[in-house]
């Protein structure tokens, strides 16, 4: 075929036609060579976001990224509506499949909006469906399944058969986490048939993982592993890695779970190997927490402690920050949004029909009942933030002390094995690990109590964990917390990250600082509350630590409050923190 824009065409239209052939990446050259020489300029958003559809499904997030945000730029300068809404998907699924779920639901709603504005039923499906799969990632599962089961009757409206299949696949994880595994298994086995009918050999591999899960869970491993055994050369040949790892993990543990400790080694090497190189942190973190569970049960105490620490480390990695309350924050924005729009379209209709006694008294009453039906739903949606925000804190509580508790049973089990200076170095560890869980189940209850929703109550906090650190480093201190906002109230997710903020700015302080004096001041900015912590330490260049969790773990709990966050710094000039709490983020709702 000579080159000319019907084979551009024909190139593109069998690219998409057949997504799971990994052969095509050569085809996707030849349309950018002929794109470029015939200044095809009008097909370039369709072939940029075509290509990095294709480097994800090969887990090549970052190109894939790249790719998708030319074809947004191209769309947008063509007014290609479609391929535009198709770059907002495709960059939502992307940075999803990177754990990074702010980025994934800032796209995802702007496909959303747009995909509803245009009345694409399809791409509304998609945007759905991968919102629901943060939720589903973020262990809030009766959100995701609204989101899936808002999502179904759309997909098959738009008649988009991998959506429905993705869909029921995806029910079925929430019921299998919420432990309904007859659900579970109900929704699986449809989604296999539905994947089976369409010949989608990826959509069969994840059912196989996700039914061999059920029967690992039930203790019947040999089923449980022909099907993973199954599942595991369907994604090597498919090529999209970060679902090889999942396999290899899956693997992994049912030869755990069975004791063969060499196999699960093997497997979960194999994991680490692939998830480490695409940047998966939940595979990584899998597979460090299996290796450390293998060593554990070999009584290779040494290195299970090891990838105790390593998969610590990336538990409390900032990309692994459970940020519901932020995510919340741009549902909600993006539904008030969407209601303003009705609202506002109410209003025009309602000039039209105005002319009655009877109808202005109808909408009167209508109003009245609005408003107290709204109170009372943003009442229920407070208690409901509340309830995930308490189910947040015992994850996160059953994480930190299980590892630590691992932890202090490795150092016990090495201990028993040394002596002299060694073992004054594990005691040593063990003291610091059991301190450390002492103070998360301290902060934990203080945290959970209702009477300590009050700012009196987060300012003796502060002092009780500020003071001792300050006179350890014979420091000269200042804490200011004036009388008049003592009352002040604070919603237990504000009071949390509030604390958290201030708690890893006076231990940097105290590690790195080297400062003879320092102070943590409040006050009232306005309505809004503010907050300073202050040294006179050798401070730091912030630009060059952009990339450490410390300053990542500030900047991410201020944005779950919607609070601002200044810091200030200069070598040998101190460092300034200042946090800024917005009113809204100020109060406390009661149920009625």
């Amino acid at each position: 075929m000579p080159d000319n824009k019907v084979k551009v065409d024909s190139i593109l239209s069998y690219v998409e036609k057949n997504w799971q052939d990994v052969s095509r990446g050569a085809m996707y050259e030849e349309a950018f060579r002929l794109v470029d020489r015939l200044k095809y300029k009008e097909v370039e958003p369709l072939l940029y976001n075509s290509y990095g559809f294709f480097k994800r499904e090969l887990s090549e997030y970052n190109e894939s990224i790249g790719l998708h945000i030319k074809a947004l730029e191209l769309a947008k300068k063509q007014d290609n509506i479609h391929e535009e809404i198709k770059a907002y998907n495709n960059l939502g699924v992307a940075y999803r499949r990177m754990d990074d779920y702010n980025n994934a639901l800032d796209y995802l709603m702007s496909g959303l909006k747009l995909s509803e504005k245009t009345g694409d039923d399809y791409s509304v499906t998609i945007a759905l469906n991968s919102i629901g799969n943060i939720h589903l990632a973020q262990g809030n599962y009766r959100a995701a399944i609204d989101y899936f089961q808002q999502c179904m009757p759309i997909a098959i409206k738009a008649k988009n058969e991998r959506g429905i299949a993705i869909n029921l696949q995806n029910m079925g994880e929430c019921y299998d986490r919420l432990s309904i595994e007859d659900s579970a298994k109900i929704y699986y086995n449809k989604a296999l048939q539905y994947n089976q009918r369409r010949k989608d050999n990826k959509g069969i591999a994840i059912c196989y993982n996700s039914l061999g899960n059920l029967l690992q869970k039930k203790g019947r491993l040999k089923e449980a592993l022909s099907l993973y055994e199954k599942a595991l050369p369907i994604n090597i040949k498919i090529g999209d890695k970060i679902f090889i790892a999942n396999s290899y993990n899956n693997i992994a543990g049912a030869h755990l779970q069975n004791r063969d400790y060499l196999m699960a080694k093997q497997m979960y090497d194999s994991s680490l190997q692939i998830s480490t190189a695409i940047g998966s942190v939940a595979e990584a973190k899998n597979a460090y927490q299996g290796l450390m569970k293998t060593a554990e049960a070999q009584n290779q105490f040494q290195q299970a402690y090891t990838f105790s620490n390593l998969y610590k480390s990336l538990s409390d990695s900032i990309i692994n920050i459970k940020n519901a309350q932020s995510l919340r924050g741009k549902e909600v924005a993006y539904h008030q949004d969407k209601i303003a729009l009705l609202e506002k379209d109410d209003r025009n209709k309602t000039i039209i029909m105005v002319g009655s006694l009877i109808l202005f008294c109808l909408l009167l009453i209508s109003g009245i009942l609005y408003y107290l039906r709204n109170r009372l739903l943003e009442r229920n949606r407070s208690l409901q933030r509340e309830l995930e925000i308490r189910s947040q804190i015992a994850s996160d509580l059953h994480d930190d002390m299980g590892s630590s508790l691992s932890s202090i049973h490795i150092f016990s089990e090495l201990l028993r094995r040394k002596n002299g200076n060694d073992s004054q170095d594990l005691l040593t560890k063990i003291e610091a690990n059991a301190k450390d869980t002492l103070e998360a189940l301290d902060d934990i209850i203080w945290l959970v109590k209702p009477s300590n929703d009050k700012f009196s109550n987060l300012s003796m906090h502060i002092r009780e964990f500020s003071i001792p650190l300050f006179e350890s480093k014979d420091i000269c201190f200042d804490i200011d917390f004036p009388d008049a906002i003592s009352e002040a109230p604070l919603p237990m997710e504000t009071r949390r990250n509030i604390f958290l903020i201030i708690k890893e700015s006076v231990n940097n302080l105290v590690k790195y600082a080297e400062c003879t004096e320092a102070s943590i001041k409040a006050s009232y900015d306005g309505s809004d509350l503010c907050f300073i912590i202050k040294d006179n330490g050798k401070g730091f260049d912030p630009a060059k630590l952009t990339n450490r969790n410390g300053l990542k773990n500030l900047k991410a709990r201020a944005s779950q409050i919607n609070a601002e966050i200044q810091i200030n710094a200069a070598p040998g000039k101190g460092t300034e923190i200042i946090l800024i709490v917005r009113a809204k983020e100020l109060t406390v709702l009661h149920a009625v």
